[in-house]
């Protein structure tokens, strides 16, 4: 199941792209449509949310060791993104209650493995509204 779920980090450069001020709001919602409700089956039906997590890194760190060396830290770096601003939300905004945890197994487990890249969630609320109003750096106020 967990290989079905590796697709919502790894196919990452339309979501990225679509990571501004501007698109992302759209984009999580059409993410969220997409692996929504992938992640809730799975969080139904895996029993302990760490085991899907330790399978999902897993599979991950497999991608990473096939990439070339020059190019690894660049697809961990950008499959991190991912995991910050479009899973992790997700995952904390679905109604499943196994999907809170998943989250959570998941910034634990991540941390566990490399503790010198951890991360942090946030809801989608809290990082639509980082976004800010600039031009050229120059804050612009509202």
């Amino acid at each position: 199941m967990y290989e079905e779920l590796l697709p919502s980090i790894q196919e990452r450069e339309s979501w990225l792209k679509a990571f501004g001020r501007q698109t992302y709001r759209d984009a999580f919602r059409s993410y969220t449509e997409r692996f929504g409700p992938l992640y809730m089956e799975a969080a139904r039906n895996c029993g302990d949310p760490a085991d899907l997590a330790q399978k999902l890194l897993d599979g991950l760190e497999r991608g990473w060791r096939a990439q070339r060396f020059w190019r690894r830290g660049v697809v961990r770096a950008e499959e991190k993104q991912m995991v910050v601003v479009y899973l992790s939300p997700m995952l904390l905004g679905l109604e499943e209650p196994a999907c809170q945890s998943l989250a959570q197994a998941l910034m634990e487990q991540w941390a566990a493995r490399w503790p010198g890249d951890r991360y942090t969630m946030a809801p989608y609320d809290q990082i639509q509204a980082g976004f800010r109003n600039a031009i050229m750096g120059i804050e612009l106020r509202r």
